[in-house]
């Protein structure tokens, strides 16, 4: 094992490229730019600031690499986490559970030294092999980040109700929304305070920004839920991103009109007419354990890439005697 040199990055990137290569062949829709070895050692280039990294090898064959972020407040949490982003990491066809263990020993020992109570890691899907490794090291699924070609959904969803944009009218209605959004996330059995609801500002800000917008499912008077969308998401993983994506960024039925169709149907006008504006595929990311959104979401978008975390019961080294 040895830490990174910028000697190391053109085999990293190639690593990592032929990974993703194997996950683009079985999800097409999956934007091409991180295939771009510049791109991708640009990304790599940015552990220098912030990490040794770790370096596996096989003789003079670089076979695996680990690198990462510090992030003070990780989840909002008051906890500092380390992060490797699914960028951050790959390893060898042959003995890859081996290598992700070794690695993995030297990392956590870095991270630990540096205070962390939270690891953390996004992984691109589809590999159980790598999946096994970390869930029996301690860690569980926590974001899928999940991709759809921008075509209607494969189902009536011909609406009882009015789905519209939401306007500057509707800012009101939404911040009270948003508010019962955030109390459901704090529910169990999510039981989560990453949730931040958005003010009147915030929802007014954005919806003046073009191709940002809000669609609402409207029953009279009341409306049933909404689901938001905007580009230049920067919630999204590097592989999903792309200047024809559009990302859900957030969704919320309320209870009473659940198991109506109203969120499938909502997402079916705004596929169409995001489609209309000429973008080619849309990107979600949620949590797992919420009860709700999983189901919804696994019917219509393909996983790309999950998120784990681990939270160690003992997060600093015992004492030198």
């Amino acid at each position: 094992m040895t830490t990174f040199h910028k000697d190391h990055l053109p085999a990293m990137a190639d690593l990592f490229i032929h990974n993703f290569r194997k996950l683009r062949a079985t999800i097409p829709i999956l934007p091409d730019l991180m295939e771009d070895k510049t791109r991708v050692i640009s990304k790599l280039e940015r552990f220098f600031e912030s990490c040794p990294g770790v370096i596996a090898w096989e003789g003079n064959r670089l076979i695996g690499y680990m690198g990462w972020y510090l992030v003070d407040n990780f989840r909002n949490t008051a906890w500092k986490g380390a992060y490797c982003p699914e960028w951050g990491h790959a390893a060898s066809d042959i003995a890859k559970p081996d290598i992700y263990r070794a690695m993995y020993r030297v990392a956590a020992r870095y991270w630990t030294e540096a205070g962390c109570r939270l690891h953390a890691l996004s992984l691109l899907a589809g590999d159980e092999q790598t999946e096994k490794v970390w869930f029996w090291n301690g860690f569980g699924l926590i974001v899928v980040d999940a991709i759809r070609p921008m075509q209607p959904l494969e189902r009536d969803t011909s609406p009882r109700f009015l789905i519209r944009r939401a306007t500057l009218e509707d800012v009101a209605t939404l911040h009270q929304m948003e508010l019962e959004h955030a109390q459901y996330y704090q529910e169990p059995p999510i039981l989560m305070d990453v949730y931040q609801p958005a003010s009147v500002e915030t929802l007014t800000a954005f919806l003046r920004e073009p191709h940002n917008s809000i669609y609402l499912a409207v029953d009279g008077d009341v409306c049933m839920g909404y689901l938001r969308f905007e580009v230049n998401n920067t919630d999204s993983v590097a592989i999903v991103t792309a200047p024809d994506q559009v990302a859900n960024t957030g969704a919320y039925i309320r209870p009473r009109y659940r198991g109506q169709g109203v969120g499938s149907a909502v997402l079916n006008a705004a596929l169409q007419d995001y489609a209309e504006q000429d973008f080619r595929r849309c990107t979600v990311n949620f949590e797992s354990f919420n009860p709700e959104a999983t189901p919804f979401w696994l019917k219509y978008f393909t996983p790309a890439c999950i998120s784990l975390m681990r939270v160690p019961e003992r997060h600093t080294l015992p004492s030198a005697t």
